[in-house]
Order: C-alpha cells, then sequence, then structure tokens
C-alpha cells in the first residue's frame, strides 16, 4: 500500500515534471552514477583465485579472510597440529567486510556504508563474489553451488550428482555420484575442486591433470583406471604393435606348454589362453590390458625345469605385478641339503685304510698309547687261557671266551664300524669310555 500512488494526485501535478527539449535528463545521470559507485575497485581487490571486494569473517576462527580455498590452506593443509586443523564451511558465513571502506557488516550484494558492489556476480545462497565475468558462473539449483563455463555450456546428471558438458549428455557411462568423491590420485574432493575435473570413459572422475600423470607413466602396459583398471582409451593400435612382438619372439623352452586363466579389465572376459612372456591377449575383444588368475604348467615342463635348474618352481610365488618371485630361504636352505648330502658320500667312500688312519688321528694326543694297547690285551688273554686251561675247562669253551674278549678290546675304530652296522652297541660305547 505504501508504494501505491493515487491517480488524483498525480492529476494535481504530483507526477515527474516533463523534460524540456535540450536539457540533459536526470534519471540517465543518476544510473551513471550510481553504476561508477557501485563499479569502484572493481578487479583491484581480492586473492590469487577470485577477484572481489568484500572479506569473509569466518564464523569458526573469528577472523578475515578473502575466501574459503586461503582459509583452508592455513588453517587445514598446513597446520601441523591436528587438533586445529578444519575447513570453512562457506554457507555458515553471517558477516563481511568491505575491501574499500571496511565496514563490517552482514552479508549482502553491496556495502551498506559506500555503496560499492563486492562483486559483478554475487550469489547469497553460496556466500559467492567474483569479478572475474569471463569465467561464466553460474548457480546449479541441483548441485547447490556455484559452478563456472556458462548455464548454457552445461547440464546436471541426477544419477551422477554432478554438472556435466553438454558433450557428454546421453554419452557417458553414469555412475552413483561419481563427483562426490576424492580424486584417486591426489586425494582433492571432487564436487568442490576448482580444478578441471575429467569423466573417464569407465564413468569415474578424476583431475584433468593427473589423467595426464597417469599417461605419461611409461612403466604401465596402457594407462588405466585408478578404480576400475579400465583402459582410460582406444589402445587398438598398441595391441596390435604388441601382437606383432609375440609372432616374431617364440616361447622359451622352459614355457612351452603353459597355459594361463586371464581376466580382461576392459571387457570382464575369462579365458584360457597360452603363456608368453610379453603379455595376456583377450580372447574376446583383443586386449592387453589383463590380470593373470592362475597358471598351468604340464609335468614335463616341471620336471625340465628341475633338472636344469632353471626355475625352481616349487619356491616360485605369482605376485599382482605379473612377475615371477623367487624364495631365497628356500632355495638355500634346499643348496645346503645337497651339500650335506654330498659330504657324506664322500666319506662313505673313502678306502678302510683312511677311515681308520682318521679314527686313530681324532684320538689326539692319546693315539701312541691305544697303538699299544692290543699287544697287552693278547697278553692278558694268553695268561688267562692258561689258567683256565690248568683249571680243567673245555677248550671249545676257552676258545668261545677268548673270542668274547676279543672282541670287548676292540680298538676304537672296529666299534665304531660294528655299531654302525647294527651290532655291538653297549661293548662300543665301554671301550672308547675306557680309553
Amino acid at each position: 500500500m505504501d508504494e501505491e500512488q493515487d491517480p488524483q494526485g498525480a492529476q494535481q501535478g504530483l507526477a515527474d515534471p516533463p523534460v524540456q527539449q535540450g536539457e540533459p535528463a536526470e534519471a540517465p545521470q543518476d544510473a551513471e552514477a550510481q553504476a561508477a559507485i557501485r563499479n569502484r575497485g572493481k578487479g583491484q581487490y581480492g586473492c590469487s583465485h577470485y577477484r572481489r571486494r568484500v572479506k569473509f569473517i569466518t564464523p569458526c576462527c573469528n577472523e578475515q579472510w578473502w575466501c574459503r580455498h586461503c582459509h583452508n590452506k592455513a588453517h587445514d593443509t598446513d597446520e601441523q597440529d591436528w587438533q586445529k586443523k578444519h575447513e570453512l564451511d562457506r554457507k555458515a558465513i553471517q558477516e563481511v567486510v568491505c575491501a574499500l571502506c571496511g565496514q563490517r557488516q552482514p552479508v549482502g550484494t553491496n556495502c551498506s556504508a559506500c555503496g560499492v558492489d563486492f562483486g559483478a556476480y554475487a550469489c547469497l545462497k553460496c556466500r559467492f563474489f567474483d569479478d572475474d565475468l569471463a569465467k561464466q558462473p553460474f548457480h546449479c539449483e541441483e548441485c547447490g553451488i556455484c559452478r563456472i563455463g556458462g548455464r548454457d555450456n552445461y547440464f546436471h546428471c541426477t544419477t551422477c550428482g554432478s554438472c556435466y558438458s553438454m558433450a557428454l549428455q546421453g554419452n557417458h557411462q553414469c555412475v552413483e555420484r561419481a563427483m562426490h568423491q576424492n580424486c584417486p590420485i591426489c586425494f582433492e574432493f571432487l564436487f568442490e575442486s576448482v580444478d578441471p575435473t575429467t569423466v573417464l570413459r569407465c564413468g569415474h572422475t578424476i583431475h584433468t591433470q593427473c589423467v595426464r600423470e597417469l599417461e605419461a607413466n611409461p612403466n604401465a602396459i596402457c594407462p588405466t583406471c585408478p578404480i576400475c583398471k579400465k583402459s582410460l582409451g582406444d589402445y587398438s593400435p598398441h595391441w596390435r604393435e604388441i601382437d606383432r612382438q609375440i609372432a616374431t619372439l617364440p616361447v622359451p623352452p622352459e614355457y612351452r606348454g603353459w597355459r594361463a586363466d586371464i581376466l580382461c579389465n576392459d571387457c570382464s572376459h575369462s579365458s584360457n589362453i597360452a603363456f608368453h612372456l610379453l603379455g595376456l591377449r583377450c580372447s574376446a575383444c583383443g586386449s592387453y590390458n589383463t590380470r593373470r588368475m592362475g597358471l598351468h604348467t604340464s609335468g614335463a615342463v616341471l620336471a625340465h625345469c628341475h633338472a636344469v635348474r632353471c626355475l625352481p618352481l616349487p619356491a616360485m610365488q605369482d605376485d599382482d605385478s605379473g612377475e615371477w618371485v623367487t624364495d631365497d630361504g628356500e632355495e638355500e636352505e634346499e643348496e645346503e641339503g645337497e651339500q650335506a648330502a654330498a659330504e657324506q658320500q664322500g666319506q662313505a667312500q673313502q678306502p678302510p685304510a683312511a677311515q681308520q688312519d682318521a679314527a686313530v688321528a681324532g684320538q689326539g694326543p692319546g693315539g701312541s698309547g691305544a697303538s699299544q694297547q692290543p699287544a697287552q690285551q693278547a697278553a692278558q688273554q694268553q695268561e688267562e687261557g692258561e689258567a683256565r686251561q690248568q683249571a680243567g675247562q673245555p677248550a671249545a669253551e676257552a676258545a668261545a671266551r677268548d673270542s668274547g674278549a676279543a672282541n670287548a678290546s676292540a680298538p676304537a675304530a672296529a666299534a665304531d664300524a660294528a655299531e654302525a652296522a647294527g651290532g655291538g652297541g653297549g661293548d662300543a660305547n665301554s671301550s672308547q669310555t675306557h680309553s
């Protein structure tokens, strides 16, 4: 009601006076003056991220910052104390400071004191201001944030939950909330990132600069998605070059007859193919972007490898990189066992004289005394035999006893030989103790 005008009052001359010919219009002058006031300092203030004429009063730490990125770098990325790390919720900002007059005031599109606009583009929902209209900023209601690039150049994908280029409309693989995740390379949250983002053929999203780094990796057979391992593009020429190399390079003899179970990362097809060192080709799509799930070898191949020791298969393991890994610990134990067996075989092949010399030498300083022991024992046996004859014992019984006594007084080397043969264990130990 306050803004309504009285028609009768208008007839009484309360309307604006007519502009006389030749006099400049005051309304255009006022508009130009107001525009000059609003545009003062345009593009002269701001940070490295945005050009704007206003600073935020952060509700979390009550400080003045040009934008949330500057605040987050200082209080989250570069903050060393984990208890002080935090990020700014830009939608929680309630106060701002004019960059020209320094007036602190509630959030608005222009300064309440000097009338300057805070930005050529202003969005109070996102607390976003920018003087650079070349970015073509616009607000997406579905995303709930402001984006750049022009509204006519983007569409909002409901499944992926983000705005995509018009070139991808009906021409991309939808992944549920694909943009609401961190970049798999640099781990920055993609939905609110200011860096360009690329949608891969598989539907996953990644920073454009991170994609270039993946493509520059010389160690991979082809650049693949870090999440699902699918190829980033069409690499048919590269697959044909690998086919040519495999045709000119035959499989080494120790690998002939081997077959591998593979799973294709591009088409998800499983197949069993002939093994080759250069690569494993999918039988369905021809891609070499495959992973080995199993390896089958024949018995003849195993026997050949064990015989020539070119590939110790029992100690082999297959890692994710597609290379053979040998367990060095088991191989060393096997070599030590073979050396011990060879030493035992060499000792068994020594002549009896050498064994007797080794046994006598092993007795140390007592060897000379041991050589005199058989003569003393023989004399003692003769005396006992004569005593038994005088006592009237039969000759046969005396001979049996003499034979037992001779066995009991055998040298240490002979006792060891008898023990190895399986007899006279107790007598041998007793003889060694006495010597």
